[in-house]
């Protein structure tokens, strides 16, 4: 996959939404791609909507609290929606665990199947 946008730094939801992609090696198939892509549009939405917020407080800290923040309705939604991704592609505890994941980024049953075949792959289909 392409780089998806320039590295955002630490401690935003952008910079960390791409270091776990870089850790999450079974997400390296192209299938994912899509879903990655969207996930980091949210990160980004999230990321902004803090700024967005912190404009805001700081504005009614300017006026001494007699006003209230000017941001639009609230988002209820962006940050369980990115949970629901991370769960999605194994990229929480809980998301992990039931995609059987293991330590090195390969899935259970991949591994047990791979050991099943005495530690190698299977041959690539020709086509």
């Amino acid at each position: 996959m392409a780089p998806m946008a320039p590295m955002a730094p630490r401690g935003s939801l952008v910079g960390d939404t791409l270091a776990s992609f870089d850790a999450a090696k079974h997400l390296d198939d192209p299938q994912y791609d899509g879903v990655k892509r969207a996930m980091l549009d949210l990160a980004r939405k999230i990321d902004a909507w803090d700024v967005i917020v912190d404009w805001a407080l700081e504005d009614v800290a300017a006026a001494e609290g007699k006003t209230r923040p000017a941001v639009p309705a609230n988002d209820n939604v962006s940050l369980s929606a990115y949970l629901k991704f991370c769960d999605q592609l194994g990229l929480s505890p809980a998301g992990a665990k039931a995609l059987e994941l293991s330590q090195e980024g390969k899935s259970g049953k991949s591994a047990k199947l791979t050991a099943m075949r005495g530690g190698r792959a299977p041959a690539a289909a020709a086509g």
